[in-house]
């Protein structure tokens, strides 16, 4: 009896974006009609009274909408918090309303997602028509779970409070698909979408871009595909959630993981990570020296740490860290793409942003936490006869209808971070050099001595090398390293198991990685990973033998968007 929660109606919750002594600050206008549970607010307790009140019948489920509304139009608004009455198990919601005592009136949707074991939260949407528990599970008005067994057993575990692994996943024909609880843009749409049109763009498919299919992928770009799916696997669930202030806090952090594992041949040092566990180790590799101090990596702070605050509009500022370069692309990251008002505005937002920045022609990408991407190519930018190119919405997640392979999306992404000149240009600039990836006239020493004299390198060894020239860097390349280990090609039936050699043995191994997890993963920023790193082991026959057959990371995702 002794479990704490909230319960609210949402109506008419829209959200708007003000600005305040310059800079934007984005306010929930007070939407959540809101009442505190102080015991019972467990789902077999309060919650199923709730969801008991709500009509089965489509009629009187309409009525009881409308009534509902009317009610919230005129009811009582209180300035503190209101405990809700604590009446017999038999009264139905209507008993429980109890006018008199009002309803607090909340500011923003943060609540909604409790973190405790101890906690529950229930949001009657009367918006989307839904009726909400702890923020993340939507349940149709309209075809709610039967009164028997109840919500009960979809949340709570009679053994273990913690335990959720016994716990039976609710009937996909009670769950809505889709809830929009997402903010109103913060720029006037209209104008944006003139802006974006003067553009004369043109939508190119992504087949059109010279992106390589599946069977074509090297080592590298399929291992790069492994470690994004795997960070997709541990996070596209919260990143969903990106709508609430807290999560999309942390979003920036999230689509620079993904960044860095979707970019091939990004050297992983796991030394780096334990002299500077402060650091993703992925970030000094990828990241430009930083021009004050030369031996850190610079990171793009804003655009990582504080998205939030991007701009609305195009900043002339050169030290706009929402931007940065990547292998000669033009990266950004967004909320999200799915709606056509954010597309024309990045879109626009990036082609301005090139302009401004004098480059004649450019390759962009700009990625969301919903994961998704558009690439954008500008040709002659500085000219009457500028041309703007970019592709629709492409996923990054696993295509259900290719088991095991990557989305169209996530190929024309490893495909624009690959290594310079080791890719085709887009078909339309096949008038410029380099269009092709490139024949190199090897040095006297046969391919074969210089592969093994790269595989014998420690890590420092081999970042020299990859200095030297462009031909033996580009052999440098053609196999992934982890710390010192050269990964030369997957073992299936494993995840993320590799066969890789060290520099010291000639025998190779089975190499295992892993995304840890941080120390303290009860917080909740860092459940993002945000200090996380790869790690790597060497498993052993006994263990593979074990392990035969498990359930890689994309297989997950590819199954998890089919249930």
């Amino acid at each position: 009896m002794g479990t704490e929660g909230y319960f609210a109606y949402r109506y008419k919750g829209n959200f708007t974006h003000e600005k305040h002594d310059e800079l934007l600050n984005k306010y929930y206008l007070g939407k959540y009609y809101r009442r505190c549970l102080a015991c019972d607010a467990n789902p077999s307790g309060h919650g199923q009274r709730f969801a008991n009140a709500i009509p089965r019948s489509p009629s009187a489920l309409k009525q009881w909408v409308s009534d509902k509304m009317k009610m919230l139009d005129n009811c009582k608004i209180s300035d503190d918090e209101v405990v809700h009455p604590d009446l017999p198990d038999d009264d139905s919601l209507d008993s429980l309303e109890d006018d008199d005592l009002g309803y607090e009136l909340s500011n923003d949707i943060d609540w909604t997602s409790m973190t405790s074991f101890d906690e529950f939260t229930y949001v009657v949407d009367l918006d989307n028509h839904v009726f909400t528990v702890n923020g993340t599970t939507h349940l149709k008005l309209d075809n709610m779970p039967p009164r028997e067994p109840g919500l009960g057993i979809y949340f709570e575990s009679e053994d273990d409070p913690e335990d959720r692994s016994k716990i039976p996943e609710i009937p996909s024909e009670y769950r809505a698909k889709e809830v929009n609880l997402w903010p109103t843009p913060n720029f006037d749409v209209k104008k944006r979408q003139q802006q974006y049109e003067a553009l004369d763009s043109t939508v190119t498919p992504a087949t059109e871009w010279g992106a390589p299919v599946w069977n074509q992928l090297t080592v590298s770009q399929r291992f790069s595909i492994d470690l994004t799916h795997c960070l997709l696997n541990k996070y596209s669930a919260k990143a969903a959630l990106a709508y609430t202030p807290h999560i999309r806090k942390s979003i920036g952090r999230f689509c620079w993981n993904i960044l860095c594992a979707a970019t091939p041949s990004v050297p992983l040092s796991l030394e780096e990570a334990e002299e500077h566990p402060e650091s993703n180790n992925l970030d000094r590799a990828l990241s430009p020296p930083s021009t004050n101090y030369p031996t850190a990596r610079f990171v793009p702070y804003r655009l990582v740490y504080d998205l939030d605050s991007k701009p609305s509009t195009v900043s002339t500022s050169i030290y706009d860290t929402h931007y940065c370069w990547v292998r000669d692309r033009f990266i950004t990251f967004c909320l999200r793409l799915s709606d056509p008002a954010y597309v024309a505005h990045e879109i626009e937002l990036m082609v301005e942003k090139i302009r401004l920045r004098g480059h004649e022609d450019c390759i962009g990408i700009i990625l969301s936490s919903q994961q998704e991407m558009i690439a954008v190519a500008v040709d002659n930018g500085l000219k009457s006869t500028r041309k703007v190119r970019h592709t629709p919405v492409l996923t990054i997640n696993p295509d259900p209808t290719m088991p095991g392979q990557a989305s169209e999306g996530l190929l024309l992404m490893i495909h624009l971070l690959s290594p310079l000149f080791t890719t085709r240009q887009p078909p339309w600039r096949t008038s410029w050099p380099h269009q092709t990836p490139m024949s190199w006239n090897w040095p006297k020493l046969p391919v074969e001595v210089l592969q093994r004299i790269i595989r014998y390198s420690t890590t420092s060894d081999y970042l020299s090398l990859c200095r030297v020239s462009k031909s033996i860097r580009s052999v440098c390349l053609a196999h992934p390293r982890f710390s010192d280990y050269t990964i030369l090609g997957k073992i299936h039936g494993h995840k993320l198991t590799y066969t890789a050699q060290f520099v010291l043995d000639d025998a190779p191994t089975a190499l295992g990685l892993c995304w840890k997890r941080p120390r303290h993963a009860d917080d909740r920023w860092d459940a993002w990973g945000a200090w996380d790193a790869w790690d790597a082991w060497e498993r052993t026959p006994e263990e593979l033998e074990s392990t035969q057959n498990e359930e890689s990371d994309d297989d997950k995702l590819t199954n998890d968007r089919r249930r």
